[in-house]
C-alpha cells in the first residue's frame, strides 16, 4: 500500500476519521492496529520480524534500566539487543550478496522485507539512547510498539528518535484545521515531486542507463544529472508525504531533506540529504569511533568508514559500497582543500553582491556535478557499467550533438521535455522559498485565497495528468 496508491487514498481518510472521532483512551490501540495492518499489506509474514524487533528491544530497554548501576550488565544487554536486530538485517539483506560473492548456491533466495533497514536502525538508536541515559526505558509496551511501527515512516523513514517521537504518543491530538491544511499541502507537494517530476524523469534515466553504450557523452551526463534529481524527488517526496500524513494526525517527524541541491559543498549537501540517516551514523557510529577527537588521520578514517557503511546500508551490492566509499573520499578531499578554497575566495578582488551570487552559483553547480558523479554507481547495475558511463561522459562529448539536438533524444518526447523543464523551475522555486523562509507551505497559506487555489488546481491537475507515467514504486523501498 504505497502513498501514491488508490488503496492508501481510501485507507488514510478512514484511519483519520476514526482517530479523531473515537474516545482518546482508544486511540493508541486503534493506531497500533492501523500500523500493523498497513505493514502487513506489504507482506503479512514480515510483521513477525517487526514484532520480533519490538519485543527484543523493549525487553532490552527494561533490562538496561534494571542494570542501571552495573555497567558490564548494561553493555552485555546493549550488545545482545544490537546483535539480535542486526542479525536479522544481515540475514535478510546481505545473505544473497554473501553467498554470491563466495560462489555458493544455497538453492534459495532470501526476500528483503520492506522497511527493515529503517526500523532496525530506529530500535538500535532507542536502546543506545537508553544505555547512554538520554532517555528512560519505555515501560508501556503499546507506546513502544507505536514508536517502532508508526505507519507514515515504517517503510522508508525518516528514522525516528525516541526522545522526540515517543512522548508524542501520550499527547492528545485534536482536529486542528490549520494543522491539517498545512499537512495536506505538504502531501500535495510530495505527490507532485514523485508523480510529476521523479516518475517522469525515470523514463529517460532507465533508457540512458540501459543503453549507455549507444549514448553520446552529453546524453550520459544528462541522464546522470536526471537521476540525481529523480532520486532526490523520489525519496524526498516519500519523506514529505510521511511528514504530511503524520502532521495531519498531530505528530511531528524529523525533516529528512533540506534543499540539498542548494548546498555549496559536499559537506553542506550531506548535512541536508537523508538527515535522519546521516545523523544516526554520526551519533551511533562516527562519534563512538572517536569522531574528530583523535587526530586528523583518525577523523578522516572514521569519515570513510561511515560513508562506506552508509553505502552498504543502502544495498547489498558493490556499486553501493563504491558509492559510499567515493562519497567519503570526496568528503575528505573537501575537508583538506577547504582552507585553500577559503583563502582563494578571500583574495578575490570582486566583492560585490553580483560576484558573490556568481560564486555561490558556481559552488552549487560543482557540488551537484560531484554528487552526480557518485550516484552513477548508485544507479548502475554493476561497477563496469558505471565506469563505462563515466568514461563516455569524458571521452564522447561533441558540440555537434548539441547543435543537432541529439542530446535531447532521451525517450521523453517534446511535450514531456517541456513539462520537465517547467517543473524543474517550480522545484527550484519551492526549494529557494524553503531555503529563505523555512516553510514554503506556510508562505502559500498566507497568500490570498485566489492565489492559493490557483496553485492548488495547478498541482492537482499536473498530478492527475502524471498518475500513470514512469515508475510508481519509491526507490528507497528497495533499501
Amino acid at each position: 500500500m504505497l502513498f501514491n496508491s488508490i488503496s492508501f487514498v481510501i485507507f488514510f481518510p478512514i484511519v483519520l476519521l476514526a482517530y479523531f472521532l473515537m474516545p482518546v483512551r482508544f486511540r493508541k490501540v486503534w493506531l497500533l492496529i492501523t500500523n500493523y495492518f498497513y505493514y502487513m499489506c506489504q507482506g503479512p509474514v514480515y510483521a513477525l520480524l517487526l514484532l520480533y524487533s519490538t519485543i527484543t528491544t523493549y525487553g532490552a530497554g527494561l533490562l538496561t534500566g534494571r542494570f542501571r548501576d552495573n555497567e558490564k550488565a548494561k553493555k552485555c544487554t546493549l550488545f545482545g539487543a544490537v546483535v539480535l536486530n542486526l542479525g536479522i538485517l544481515f540475514y535478510f539483506k546481505y545473505f544473497n550478496f554473501f553467498m554470491d560473492n563466495i560462489g555458493i548456491d544455497p538453492g534459495f533466495r532470501v526476500i528483503l522485507p520492506v522497511g527493515i533497514s529503517f526500523y532496525v536502525f530506529q530500535v538500535i538508536g532507542y536502546i543506545a539512547d537508553v544505555y547512554r541515559g538520554k532517555i528512560e526505558p519505555e515501560k508501556d509496551p503499546v507506546r513502544y510498539a507505536l514508536f517502532v511501527s508508526f505507519f507514515p515512516q515504517i517503510l522508508a523513514g525518516p528514522i525516528g528518535r525516541a526522545p522526540e517521537l515517543l512522548p508524542q504518543f501520550d499527547e492528545i491530538h485534536e482536529f486542528d484545521y490549520d494543522r491539517v491544511r498545512h499537512g495536506m499541502l505538504r502531501m500535495l507537494w510530495g505527490y507532485f515531486m514523485k508523480l510529476v517530476i521523479a516518475s517522469r524523469l525515470s523514463i529517460a534515466v532507465e533508457l540512458i542507463f540501459e543503453n549507455y553504450s549507444s549514448c553520446s557523452g552529453w546524453q550520459l551526463l544528462l541522464g546522470a544529472a536526471a537521476y540525481s534529481v529523480q532520486i532526490y524527488c523520489d525519496f524526498a517526496s516519500y519523506s514529505i508525504l510521511a511528514l504530511g500524513t503524520a502532521e495531519i494526525l498531530g505528530f511531528r517527524l524529523i525533516e529528512n531533506f533540506r534543499q540539498p541541491f542548494l548546498a555549496v559543498s559536499l559537506a553542506d549537501l550531506w548535512r541536508r540529504w537523508h538527515i535522519s540517516l546521516m545523523n544516526w551514523f554520526r551519533d551511533y557510529v562516527y562519534i563512538p569511533l572517536g569522531g574528530s577527537r583523535k587526530g586528523t588521520v583518525r577523523k578522516h578514517l572514521n569519515t570513510l568508514i561511515v560513508f562506506t557503511l552508509s553505502g552498504l546500508w543502502h544495498g547489498a551490492a558493490w556499486t553501493y559500497v563504491m558509492w559510499g566509499f567515493l562519497s567519503g573520499v570526496l568528503q575528505i578531499i573537501g575537508t583538506l582543500t577547504k582552507p585553500i578554497r577559503l583563502r582563494i575566495t578571500e583574495m578575490s578582488p570582486w566583492k560585490s553582491d553580483i560576484a558573490h551570487g556568481i560564486h555561490v552559483f558556481y559552488q552549487r553547480i560543482v557540488t551537484f556535478l560531484l554528487f552526480t558523479f557518485t550516484v552513477v554507481f548508485f544507479k548502475a547495475p554493476d561497477i563496469p557499467t558505471a565506469l563505462g558511463i563515466i568514461r563516455g561522459v569524458f571521452t564522447d562529448m561533441h558540440v555537434s550533438d548539441i547543435l543537432s539536438r541529439q542530446i535531447f533524444q532521451i525517450g521523453l518526447g517534446v511535450k514531456n521535455l517541456a513539462i520537465v523543464a517547467v517543473m524543474m523551475a517550480v522545484l527550484f522555486a519551492v526549494d529557494s522559498i524553503n531555503e529563505k523562509t523555512g516553510d514554503a507551505a506556510q508562505v502559500l497559506l498566507s497568500k490570498k485565497w485566489y492565489i492559493r487555489w490557483v496553485v492548488y488546481y495547478f498541482f492537482v491537475i499536473m498530478i492527475l495528468c502524471s498518475a500513470n507515467i514512469g515508475a510508481a514504486q519509491f526507490i528507497y523501498f528497495n533499501f
